[in-house]
């Protein structure tokens, strides 16, 4: 089978439209319209991204392996546990050992491709990326990567309150904006010129409804 075709398999198993999954995916309609009639290739980068999304194997997104998504065995060599480090709504969240809430398998490569230093996932709460990353989910993040314009980031505002949002950057400012069902959430934005009192602590990976 295609990756088109357990792309559109899988997405239907779930009831999800094409555009809900472009929403997940950050990506356009017609793109997914694309991968499922093999028309797209899909980038590493995104077969990695709807692997986790969906919770199957790489291999089993590729074809390579047969097995039904929920009879995939996951072992000790095909995960690596990261750190977990607290809610993302909760106040200040310190990427420090005394505040890991627990640990989160991620396919092995997420770890080789990103670093396994570099990862760390934290739990959103909230409504305010509900388009994106549902309320309870937990994201996984890397640091020390350059976040460009429309990525999705974990950033620290005012030294004190820590949330996730899509990054934005023009030639007057830098926002951080909402990607909400509810449209009374605003965007924090930051003028290029004065006082940036903002962190970003990471770039958005891919969220995960695992249980910490």
């Amino acid at each position: 089978m295609t990756i088109g075709k357990r792309i559109a398999e899988l997405r239907k198993k779930r009831s999800w439209t094409q555009a809900m999954l472009s929403d997940k995916m950050s990506v356009s309609q017609s793109t997914v319209t694309m991968w499922e009639n093999g028309k797209r290739a899909v980038s590493s980068e995104d077969t990695i991204k709807l692997a986790a999304l969906f919770g199957v194997t790489t291999d089993f997104l590729l074809g390579l392996d047969d097995l039904p998504p929920n009879a995939v065995p996951v072992t000790a060599t095909e995960t690596v546990q990261i750190p977990v480090y607290g809610e993302i709504q909760a106040g200040v969240v310190t990427l420090a050992e005394q505040n890991v809430i627990g640990q989160l398998d991620v396919k092995k490569d997420v770890v080789e491709r990103y670093g396994y230093d570099n990862l760390f996932a934290l739990k959103v709460r909230g409504e305010s990326m509900n388009r994106k990353i549902i309320n309870g989910h937990t994201a996984v993040f890397c640091k020390g990567i350059q976040p460009e314009s429309g990525d999705i980031v974990a950033v620290m505002i005012d030294h004190e309150d820590a949330t996730v949002k899509r990054y934005k950057e023009t030639s007057i400012a830098v926002m951080f904006e909402p990607e909400s069902w509810d449209d009374s959430f605003k965007p924090y934005i930051f003028p290029k010129i004065g006082e940036q009192d903002f962190k970003i602590l990471g770039k958005y990976i891919y969220d995960t409804s695992e249980n910490i």
